[in-house]
């Protein structure tokens, strides 16, 4: 936890904001140049600004006074502190979860935030430094949070249903009061503003008091009188404390509100009873708080905010929001009466009166159901929206080819056009529901913008009106577009869908608008990873391939394609074991032209983009998930790198490709998921989209040649790959068996005098591969060879025959599993081959069968020869260095029948078989 306390503070020693760059804002607030930033860059990746909220979390106004506007809302595990009067934003990081509640004090100087999920935490922040003060680890989960108005104590209800509250100014982590809630799963807690040791709490269904002092906590939850009322109680949706009384009441679905009084008699405030029930509306209500300690403020799912007093009578009603249901109303610090004097007019609101005083209040925001903020001035009826943001979740991104802009589309139909460099939206266009976006793609100048729908469609849409072109509607697919992309020249544009289907469409002329339809065709039988446009060798001629989970690597003949006929070209199986997730086209930076293909087993390959045979294989990162998408990262100064997004993190390498993990970086992109990204045209910035929310990240390469270079140098990063490192016990094995194949390349019976050298043969690697339980398959064997055989020949146009151990050390740490030998997957073959009482046992024949039928290919005396070695059989090879005595075709069935019993298992063949009791146990 100290460790991770002092990562965290690291984090936060210079807080990052995004700027605007424009002139208004370089004269009202201070902008940072580009080398300023770079000094604030502790990552390689840099969160540059948040795009998308969590709506029911809310938002907040912390504006100290009505001098001041900022906003705090939350962006899946990250807290955004936004200036919406000179459009900055400081970002609140530390958390590893989508923060589920946010609390602020009365003065709106101190923060709560707290998260749900594993490792969850509860954080508290200054908010005029953006600086975190305090963090409480694993808290259990915060389903609801408040702090008191003295802001000296936090409280929480957990995801199994415990109240707990801090004294967070005391050093320690323990709660003073904790309580296991005999109820139902509480939605929402509030202080008294009128006392810090007084909160209630509601479920769906019930209302719990509490109160607490330094020695003890009483919680009461009071009946619901229904037959005293005749009437149902319940279906709360939010909870306050009334102004200037002991009273407490509650919102429902219902448009009431139930009115909760203290027992004369109580021992404490928490003893309260229902003394009455109000409606307010005939609309459901959704929230309700409390201000300046004499209004109470009430939203409602018709967009209204209604305000009253402490009697229940109507003061004033807002409802020129016109944004769907309020989910939270907050208020700016300083109470009416401190706001300076004004003059009335026609703007200025008034109560519901006969003598229509005006309604003095400070300037509040909304967040609605539709993931719309707006602003209400002080002293006005005026409505501006701040923020409009995805109502549902973002799958689809792309980066302008020349311009600083992203276009954003999500589920709810919304498709934005963001000016990622002056931090606004330039071009909005809703197609509303039942028009999912699920895929977006620019043309090569950025005259295009095509959009996939969740039905199938595709549109050609001008990328500054938003106007479908003439023709631009093209509905051949029937199912989820999930990918679109056009060739080098934008003549070809194709697209890709969840039922397995490529179809290609070109452009009628080269100056035409109009698109023709080619065909389509379902050359794979599993999802499609990955489409891609590249160009032919020494040709301006487009390639088309699409990869999928099948393995196979398809590539299509544009050029004798016609119309209702796509042609294939090749198909080639790429993978043997290993599923392809993602593929890009390598930098030219060396001179054979490579296709970069990563796979389920963390690992990079290179393929020769011509013969598509694979040349190379390299360790991969291996953050949490397996890679789910590369993206290139090219400078002026030759200098490469791949982007990547796995399940949950966001990284890069730098190219060349070598296996070293210090080469990497990544960091937590959404916690929710990663579902897409790209990299802007100039490779400044890498846009991710999860959930709801879209991230900017300012790419910082120096940082990773920094982190990289302390790694060490040489072999160095791969010693540390070694249990033990250079020293450890493997890499003496492999120093042993590198000189012990020296003897062996010569002859074990030769008695010659034998001349230790630097280089074995070729041929013996994989039996050094085997003795140090990596056990490689026929063509994994062959691509290591051919990796190195062929290492030098494009430059010198020779092969090379014999290796050195620091090449081995590296096809070593490069080619072997990550996570060493998978035994699961032996157990689950042996389980869903096995008989049906789901006991894993299959018959012998069953079993030799599938041995010799699947896979690469073995013969009935090769695995009878195999499985006698294996078992110390007579005349069989076991440490002797002569060769097994062959088994003939004929002895072959006998024996392995004497040596396999006629039921095995998983226990029987990885132990008594392959011989890993050890490895088991």
């Amino acid at each position: 936890y100290n460790e991770y306390k002092s990562y965290l503070r690291m984090v936060h020693s210079d807080k990052t904001e995004g700027k605007p760059n424009n002139e208004s804002s370089r004269k009202t607030k201070q902008s940072k140049s580009d080398a300023e930033e770079k000094e604030q860059d502790h990552f390689a990746l840099n969160l540059s600004w948040c795009f998308g909220l969590n709506k029911e979390v809310g938002v907040l106004n912390v504006s100290p006074d009505d001098s001041k506007k900022l906003l705090l809302y939350t962006s899946g595990h990250t807290g955004v502190l936004y200036d919406f009067q000179n459009n900055t934003q400081t970002f609140l990081q530390g958390h590893v979860n989508n923060i589920s509640c946010i609390a602020v004090s009365e003065n709106k100087r101190w923060l709560a935030m707290g998260d749900t999920g594993k490792d969850s935490m509860l954080s508290i922040w200054d908010t005029t430094t953006a600086t975190p003060i305090r963090y409480i680890f694993n808290v259990g989960g915060v389903l609801a949070l408040d702090v008191s108005h003295d802001a000296r104590y936090v409280a929480i209800i957990t995801s199994n249903n415990v109240f707990k509250v801090w004294d967070w100014t005391h050093e320690t982590d323990d709660p003073i009061h904790k309580e296991e809630l005999e109820s139902g799963q509480q939605l929402q807690l509030v202080f008294n503003p009128h006392s810090s040791f007084e909160l209630m709490s509601i479920s769906a269904d019930e209302v719990v008091f509490y109160h607490f002092n330094e020695e003890k906590l009483t919680v009461h939850i009071p009946d619901l009188p229904e037959k005293d009322f005749n009437r149902n109680i319940g279906n709360f949706s939010g909870c306050a404390f009334m102004p200037n009384s002991s009273e407490a009441l509650t919102t429902s679905r219902d448009g009431t509100v139930t009115v909760f009084s203290r027992f004369q008699k109580a021992e404490n405030e928490a003893i309260k009873r229902v003394t009455k029930i109000v409606v307010l509306t005939d609309e459901p209500l959704t929230t309700v708080i409390q201000y300046d300690k004499s209004l109470m403020a009430v939203g409602s799912t018709d967009g209204s905010v209604r305000f009253y007093d402490e009697q229940l009578r109507l003061k004033n009603w807002y409802h020129s929001f016109h944004a769907g249901s309020i989910l939270s109303v907050s208020f700016a610090g300083g109470a009416a009466k401190d706001i300076v004097s004004f003059e009335v007019d026609a703007t200025v609101p008034t109560e519901s009166n006969l003598e229509a005083t005006p309604f003095r209040i400070c300037d509040f925001v909304v967040c609605t159901e539709q993931s719309i903020v707006c602003h209400v001035p002080s002293y006005t009826d005026k409505v501006e929206e701040i923020l409009h943001e995805h109502n549902d979740e973002i799958k689809a991104i792309a980066a302008h080819p020349t311009s600083h802009l992203v276009a954003l589309g999500s589920y709810c139909g919304l498709l934005k056009i963001w000016d990622y460099k002056n931090k606004k939206v330039v071009f909005k266009r809703a197609f509303g529901m039942g028009r999912e976006i699920t895929a977006l793609a620019y043309d090569h100048i950025g005259e295009f913008l095509t959009v996939g729908f969740y039905h199938g469609t595709i549109l050609v849409l001008d990328s500054v009106t938003l106007e479908v072109i003439e023709g631009g509607k093209l509905s051949y697919a029937k199912a989820i577009i999930s990918e679109l992309a056009f060739s080098h020249d934008s003549m070809f544009l194709a697209a890709t869908d969840i039922q397995f289907t490529t179809t290609v469409f070109r452009r009628t002329t080269n100056t035409a608008k109009k698109w023709g339809y080619i065909g389509r065709y379902r050359a794979h039988y599993k999802p499609i990873v990955k489409l891609l446009f590249g160009v032919a060798l020494d040709s301006n001629v487009p390639r088309l391939l699409t990869l999928g989970e099948d393995r196979n690597l398809v590539e299509y003949d544009l050029v004798n394609s016609t119309e209702d006929n796509l042609v294939i070209l090749s198909t080639e199986k790429m993978e043997q074991s290993a599923v392809p997730v993602s593929c890009a086209w390598y930098p030219p930076i060396q001179k054979e032209h490579f296709l970069l293909i990563a796979n389920t087993e963390y690992k990079y390959k290179l393929y020769n983009a011509t013969t598509k045979r694979c040349r190379k294989t390299l360790l991969g990162p291996t953050h949490g998930s397996y890679i789910r998408k590369l993206v290139n990262i090219s400078y002026e100064e030759d200098r490469h790198y791949v982007g990547f997004i796995t399940d949950h993190k966001l990284g890069m390498t730098a190219l060349p490709l070598d296996g070293n993990p210090h080469n990497s970086t990544a960091l937590l992109g959404h916690c929710d998921g990663n579902n897409n990204m790209v990299v802007s045209h100039d490779s400044k910035f890498i846009f991710t989209v999860g959930g709801m929310t879209s991230r900017m990240w300012r790419i910082a390469p120096d940082v990773l040649h920094a982190s990289a270079a302390l790694g060490g140098s040489g072999l160095e990063p791969y010693y540390q790959l070694l249990p033990g490192g250079r020293d450890g016990e493997l890499f003496k094995e492999m120093e042993n068996y590198f000189y012990y194949a020296q003897m062996r390349a010569e002859g074990i019976t030769n008695t010659d005098q034998r001349k230790i050298g630097k280089f074995v043969p070729l041929d013996q690697v994989p039996n050094i591969m085997r003795a140090l339980g990596f056990y490689p398959s026929e063509l994994q064997i062959q691509d290591i060879i051919n990796e190195v055989r062929f290492s030098k020949f494009v430059d010198t146009n020779e092969t090379v025959s014999e290796i050195d151990i620091g090449t081995l050390l590296k096809l070593y740490c490069n080619h072997r599993p990550v996570f060493g030998l998978p035994l699961y997957k032996v157990y689950n073959a042996f389980n869903s081959i096995g008989d049906k009482t789901g006991n894993g046992m299959v018959e012998r024949g069953l079993l030799l069968d599938l041995l010799q039928s699947r896979g690469e290919h073995i013969s009935e005396s090769e695995l009878a020869e195999y499985l006698a070695s294996l078992f110390h059989y007579e005349g069989s090879a076991t440490n002797k260095e002569d060769k097994m005595n062959p088994v003939t075709p004929g002895s072959a069935m006998s024996t392995l029948e004497e040596l396999l019993p006629a039921q095995i298992d998983g226990d029987l063949f990885t132990g008594h078989v392959l011989g890993f009791e050890a490895v088991l146990q």
